[in-house]
């Protein structure tokens, strides 16, 4: 087996263990986003703040390994996109496509489902956002629910 050989296979383990290693990783970010929602509910600042230290950290992580995939993809020859996924998986070996296909679907499907839980997060801090404004403007213009006799 020639050096150049070893060397794809080598890169392939890391694209492999990565994909493997970025599944569990929105299996927290999934745990995580929903913590953040309960937060968020509760309009619990301080819990927020030490939370997202945490929820930033992971999606710093998850970066860093997506940007490893496509350097890998890139070394393998392959653009470093979903595209170059694709085209990787139909040159691989049958019992080896299977396997490796089966984990990035469960990759694509764990990155569509955080996104929707993120924007469904930040669709709640807008409306929070929005409330809180109503309420500081009410206040600003002197107009209140409590009637004008109470000033």
């Amino acid at each position: 087996m020639d050096k150049l050989t070893v060397n794809k296979r080598e890169v392939l383990q890391s694209l492999v263990r990565g994909i493997r290693q970025d599944i569990e990783g929105y299996k927290q970010l999934k745990s995580l986003l929903k913590r953040q929602r309960e937060l968020m509910q509760r309009r619990d600042n301080q819990g927020l703040s030490h939370h997202n230290e945490h929820q930033t950290a992971l999606c710093d992580e998850l970066m860093l390994r997506a940007k490893a995939r496509c350097q890998f993809l890139n070394q393998l020859g392959f653009s470093g996109d979903a595209q170059g996924m694709a085209l990787l998986l139909e040159k691989l070996p049958a019992q080896h496509k299977e396997q490796l296909s089966l984990w990035w679907q469960n990759l694509l499907a764990a990155v569509k489902e955080s996104q929707a839980m993120n924007d469904a997060n930040g669709k709640l801090l807008v409306t929070q956002q929005a409330v809180i404004a109503s309420i500081l403007q009410q206040e600003d213009t002197g107009v209140n629910d409590y009637g004008e006799g109470l000033r």
